[in-house]
């Protein structure tokens, strides 16, 4: 019977930025969102870039547990605009890295 080897959701350790037991539940890139990035490269706006960079992003993320310099539960991105740019770069970095993993990993099977 088939099963599909790369899953949909995939749940990323984040001990890294957030510390032990924390991690974000990402959703993999779909032919839909890879529409959404293609407008996001094909864009010579730099102000709509960022847009749809941010966007992307967003739509990504489906859970996670991170706190913020208090100790308080983060609210998702999907649910407040402005949890992304409250982030330290360190972890926007994270995320990104995080949502290329999948395809990253995929690559060096490849090779």
């Amino acid at each position: 019977m088939a099963q599909r080897k790369h899953k949909l959701f995939r749940k990323v350790d984040s001990t890294e930025v957030q510390g032990e037991g924390s991690y974000v539940i990402l959703k993999a890139m779909t032919f839909g969102d890879m529409k959404v990035y293609a407008g996001y490269l094909d864009s010579s706006d730099k102000t709509e870039q960022y847009k749809l960079g941010y966007d992307l992003l967003k739509s990504l993320i489906m859970e996670w547990n991170w706190v913020d310099d208090d100790g308080k539960p983060l609210s998702l991105p999907k649910d407040d605009d402005a949890v992304l740019d409250l982030l330290p770069i360190e972890e926007l970095t994270f995320l990104t890295d995080a949502m290329g993993a999948g395809v990253k990993s995929r690559e060096a099977e490849k090779n």
